[in-house]
């Protein structure tokens, strides 16, 4: 059998199959696994790419007693009230009523064979109360009495799995993903069935096991048939290539959807694509003539994400926004199938402005808002990951747009992220200098409406030097009263001889990216490690800003650096401390923009010796200890020439902002 870390290192090597047919002598594909591990989402999505398969479905339709158990009672019936040799003689003559239905091609069966022995022996456990084990030998031995479906080639078993782990994690994931309130029976049987499916799974029962974790669904689609085709099963592989990013816009008619998505346009670099024109793609490459009666809204949200996928490989695009969305169940099915990278984006806009912003009459814009309402627009507002108000003037939508580019800090699982749990489940951080210090800021600046409070930079840190080093702290509050600001700030605890910093910051301002470059960098630090956290309010999730969102943000402040550093070179008695400093912040910009943002790229040394290897050419650059020790000596004592080393190096290292520049010439039209 083959496990989920083998499956991947070994379809990563795998070639495309050739074509949507039968594959070399494959009669049957099962998908199988836990209640919402999205089986029937793949399988859905593998048929729509296979036109040569017969997707027979689940088995609920292949015996009339099916219909005659269903309704409010189902669930008594099921675990307590139908004989468990009753229930298994159902489940296999319906097993076997659907392989006769269905044997014109390759068969796709939402639960095979080894699943549906596994559901029968976990609710032979809850209701006849069997060891697992022990009732699948019982229900194995019942089912052999009844004849299976004809089958005329292999079969390959793939099992969907919620997560890698003990049994009980999986049934607790089963359960959560639930959507409606679980009642003992379910989580008795979800149980038994997680530790029915472990066993079978070491006993080599499936072909191979997919791990969701948190995947999107086309990131598992994708290894589906990676699978498949390892298996000799002939299926069309899904594009490669990604979008950086989707933002998905939704809102009424001018509520600015399309001045939203050229603002992305202008500041993200997005390709802006209407979702009507994808879906025609679609149908025409499908032969349909009206995706909208013909698909359901999740098959249009499935065929929108592979038309995407096309576009992005042939167009070599970034980031996308996807306008306009107006089914609410499309848009969010979309979601679930591009993972993370996808964004729901709603502008909200008052009926008034919007009548007063419309070139139509009064009349033809109900007409039209009347049409997306029926088909869910106005409700994607309650699923948005961001709700722009669009009501005042052009400039508040600018300021709110850095949100768009922000994601919230991932979770970990069973704690608020970033929470003093998330925290400790990590590895907690513990500040290794000015420990009594930070305690005594805790105490001073933390109350109710304090929503993070982080130690930046160096400070905590077991690098931070004394005479050298400041002590910088970042506050996240609800709100800052001006008699607040008077009486709190001013008297924060002073550490002696050493330089604080405060930066304040709105929950606000940090949700929406309002926040300077440094900021941007501490909070994508504080997502991938935690380190600094002081005081983290439960519930409050702190965005994770891009990495493109990090390099862009260096680099607009790139001028103010420059400007900044030549006033420091003009200066008849240097500031050697300054000078180094805005040498590794211009190294740092360079280097993300020409790099992946480094996350730990904290350690001046480390900076510039980065710099070097990029740029050889450069004059030796002084270390940290070097320059400290300058710093810590008299003005009219310094050695002269290492003074002058350090202005060389930061004087080279500017002239690389003015080499990066491609723009040699410009020519202006007369």
């Amino acid at each position: 059998m083959t496990t989920s870390a083998a499956t991947s290192a070994a379809t990563s090597a795998a070639g495309t199959a050739a074509g949507p047919e039968r594959g070399s002598g494959i009669a049957v594909v099962s998908f199988n696994g836990a209640d919402n591990a999205g089986k029937t989402t793949q399988l859905r999505w593998l048929a729509a790419a296979m036109p040569g398969a017969d997707p027979a479905g689940g088995i609920d339709g292949h015996d009339p007693q099916w219909t005659k158990v269903s309704g409010p009672g189902f669930a008594r019936w099921w675990f307590a009230e139908c004989p468990t040799d009753e229930h298994v003689a159902l489940v296999m003559r319906s097993h076997t009523a659907r392989g006769l239905a269905h044997c014109g091609g390759l068969r796709l069966e939402d639960r095979g064979l080894p699943m549906l022995l596994a559901v029968c022996a976990a609710t032979c456990v809850v209701k006849d109360g069997l060891a697992p084990d022990d009732a699948l030998r019982v229900v194995t031995d019942l089912a052999a009495a009844v004849d299976p479906p004809p089958v005329t080639g292999g079969q390959v078993h793939l099992l969907l799995r919620h997560a890698d782990g003990a049994p009980g994690r999986e049934a607790a994931l089963a359960v959560a993903r639930d959507p409606a309130p679980p009642g003992p029976w379910y989580v008795a049987y979800q149980q038994a069935l997680a530790r029915i499916l472990a066993e079978q799974t070491d006993r080599g029962v499936y072909d191979a096991v997919l791990v969701r974790g948190q995947e999107s669904v086309l990131g598992v689609q994708r290894r589906v048939r990676e699978v498949l085709a390892l298996h000799g099963v002939a299926v069309s592989r899904l594009p490669a290539a990604t979008p950086d990013r989707v933002w998905v816009v939704g809102g009424m008619s001018e509520a600015g959807k399309s001045v939203l998505g050229s603002l992305l346009v202008a500041e993200h670099g997005a390709t802006r694509l209407k979702i009507g024109y994808l879906l025609e793609l679609a149908a025409l490459r499908a032969a349909v003539t009206d995706p909208y009666t013909v698909w359901d809204e999740r098959e249009q949200a499935r065929r929108l994400a592979e038309e995407l996928l096309r576009f992005t490989a042939a167009n070599k695009t970034g980031p996308v926004v996807l306008e306009s969305a107006h089914r609410l169940e499309a848009t969010a099915h979309l979601r679930d199938c591009l993972g993370p990278l996808c964004r729901v984006v709603f502008v909200r806009t008052d009926p008034a402005t919007r009548a007063a912003r419309a070139v139509e009459s009064v009349v033809s814009l109900t007409g039209r808002d009347a049409v997306k309402a029926s088909r869910g627009a106005e409700r994607i507002e309650a699923i948005a990951d961001v709700v722009v108000d669009n009501s005042g003037p052009l400039a508040a939508l600018k300021l709110a747009l850095p949100a768009l580019a922000t994601v919230p800090a991932p979770a970990v699982p069973g704690h608020p992220p970033n929470s003093v749990a998330a925290v400790a489940a990590r590895g907690r951080w513990v500040a290794a200098t000015n420990a009594d210090w930070l305690e005594r800021v805790i105490e001073h600046l933390v109350d109710g409406d304090t929503a993070l409070l982080l130690a930046t930079g160096s400070t905590g840190r077991a690098d931070w030097t004394r005479d050298w080093s400041d002590a910088d702290l970042l506050l996240v509050r609800d709100t800052y009263p001006a008699a607040w600001l008077r009486a709190v700030p001013a008297t924060l605890p002073p550490l002696s001889g050493v330089k604080s910093g405060l930066t304040m910051l709105t929950t606000t301002e940090v949700a929406v990216g309002r926040v300077p470059p440094r900021v941007v960098h501490a909070l994508r630090l504080l997502a991938a490690t935690g380190d600094g956290v002081l005081h983290h309010r439960d519930g409050y999730r702190p965005p994770d800003p891009a990495a493109e969102v990090d390099d862009r943000a260096g680099r607009g402040e790139l001028g103010l650096v420059l400007m900044t550093c030549r006033r420091l070179l003009a200066d008849p008695v240097p500031d050697v401390r300054a000078v180094h400093k805005h040498l590794v912040l211009v190294a740092k910009v360079l280097l993300r923009a020409g790099h992946e943002p480094q996350l730990r790229d904290e350690d001046g040394d480390l900076v510039l010796a980065d710099l070097a290897r990029a740029h050889p050419d450069l004059p030796p650059l002084p270390t940290l200890a070097a320059v400290a020790a300058l710093h810590r000596t008299a003005a009219d004592r310094r050695d002269p020439d290492a003074v002058a080393a350090l202005l060389t190096a930061l004087a080279a290292a500017l002239t690389l902002t003015d080499r990066s520049h491609t723009i040699t010439t410009w020519r202006t039209t007369s």
